[in-house]
């Protein structure tokens, strides 16, 4: 899973899984060198490891004295197995290399032993024959049973040749730092987990309303504050600064959409007189160019009054509204103009409704928008195609100049205009994006195969029955 994908209480549960596997680790490395360092009681243990393997072989019925180990080095390994009777009567009835051990008459590993002396468990340097002391001879006497029987064993180990240590320390390893890390790692990779999850709770709340914030901002509806109940004094200030914020934005935003309303207002009236009043002048080049600029001009005030009005509508009135029959409405309308342009507009759209959740005069300004860009840019005697979709979404193909690569993200920025769409005032297909967003969809354009353009305007939800 990528990072960002990944929820805060995950992270830390992995992180903390990472830190504890690096302590395990070092644990391991310390360990390891712990040993490493105490020669004796890396002896001690390899000598153990040495008499339990011998008692195994006796429990199992096989006989250690022909081992490997025993032969290819008679100046290393050796061991030696009395029965338990009375020190006086104890007989030996196994051993490999006994020159290593001391004289069976010697009853413990101690430097002078008594002859009725009898064997005491434990682990120490062993002398040579001159009496002096060997620091690489070593010597474990033990005792354990086989069955009903009781045993004596010693083992002995010079310098250790076969590196039977390393077996020893994996094995002292394993069993004190490598299987409890596989236990304590998992208890406390869950344990981090579940508790940042419950701290993290309130956390989670509030990342759930930003996300359910960021739906409202673009469906248009009103902004709600995000809680800070419960929270972390440094969450509690990011959420207030947020909060403070959401409140600005929102002031702001009604502000500007209360001043473009009013502007737009103001400025019909006064665009109504003088076109009327152009009317009244003889007709001429000069007059038309002012009526057409004039008239222009009055769209673009039509077009500033739906965006000012738009989220205000989507507010107000949200019911089911079948996008086929308002395509089939704004085709109908427009097919006169596109008979006129010597154009023609086809018509496909399931036999039943396509229903979206949504403002019934925005979805038509968007298509309508659409559609007359297809009929203004498409060239005579040519086929513009309105389909509609039962995923709710309509297409609608020209057969005009197309649009550039470039262009495509750049033709639904408000006040844009390219080279090839000369005529409006770059409001039309803004509108159509913000009315998309505003019902949960999307607007996009893509190049129609055998040339043109191909609009497809998105819009969802769908309406409940």
């Amino acid at each position: 899973m990528r990072s960002a994908d990944r929820t805060l209480s995950r992270t830390l549960a992995v992180q903390m899984s990472v830190v504890a596997l690096g302590v395990s680790l070092a644990l391991i490395v310390f360990f390891g060198v712990r040993y490493m360092l105490d020669t004796e009681e890396l002896h001690r243990l390899t000598l153990e490891a040495q008499v339990h393997d011998v008692m195994s072989a006796f429990r199992q019925g096989k006989n250690p004295t022909d081992w490997a180990l025993y032969k290819d080095y008679p100046k290393s390994y050796g061991f030696r197995v009395y029965d338990h009777r009375q020190a006086w009567q104890r007989k030996v009835i196994a051993e490999a290399n006994a020159d290593l051990l001391p004289a069976p008459a010697a009853t413990s590993a101690g430097p002078n032993p008594e002859p009725t002396q009898d064997f005491i468990a434990g682990f120490a340097a062993i002398p040579s024959a001159d009496g002096g002391h060997e620091g690489n001879r070593w010597l474990l006497t033990g005792r354990d049973t086989v069955g009903d029987h009781v045993y004596w064993i010693q083992a002995v180990m010079v310098d250790d040749p076969a590196w039977r240590w390393v077996g020893v320390m994996e094995s002292e390893l394993l069993d004190h730092v490598v299987l409890p890390v596989l236990f304590i790692v998992p208890a406390l990779t869950l344990a981090a987990y579940l508790t940042a999850r419950r701290a993290l709770r309130p956390l989670t709340k509030v990342a759930r309303q930003a996300a359910e914030l960021g739906t409202a901002v673009m469906s248009g509806r009103p902004f709600a504050p995000l809680p800070d109940e419960r929270l972390p004094l440094e969450f509690r200030s990011v959420v207030t600064a947020i909060n403070a914020m959401l409140g600005k934005l929102d002031r702001s935003l009604t502000l500007q959409k209360q001043f473009t309303s009013d502007a737009a207002h103001e400025l019909r009236t006064p665009l109504a007189v003088l076109l009327l009043e152009l009317s009244r002048f003889p007709p001429g080049p000069e007059v038309e160019r002012l009526k057409r600029e004039v008239s222009d001009l009055g769209d673009l005030v039509n077009q500033l009054l739906r965006f000012a009005q738009a989220e205000d509508a989507m507010a107000r009135e949200r019911r089911p509204v079948d996008v086929a029959g308002a395509a089939r409405k704004v085709c109908e309308d427009l097919a006169e103009v596109a008979f006129e342009r010597q154009k023609s507009i086809e018509f496909d759209a399931p036999e039943g409704d396509v229903l979206v959740s949504g403002h019934p005069a925005l979805i038509d300004a968007a298509i309508r928008n659409i559609v007359d860009n297809a009929v203004k840019h498409s060239p005579p005697r040519s086929v513009i195609s309105v389909k509609v979709d039962n995923e709710r979404n309509v297409i609608v193909d020209d057969l005009g100049p197309g649009v550039p690569e470039p262009q495509k993200k750049l033709i639904f920025e408000r006040f844009w205009r390219g080279d090839r769409r000369r005529e409006g005032m770059g409001i039309g297909l803004a509108l159509v994006r913000r009315v998309a967003l505003l019902h949960g969809g999307d607007v996009h354009v893509e190049n129609r195969p055998g040339g043109g353009a191909r609009f497809v305007l998105a819009l969802g939800p769908a309406a409940a029955a």
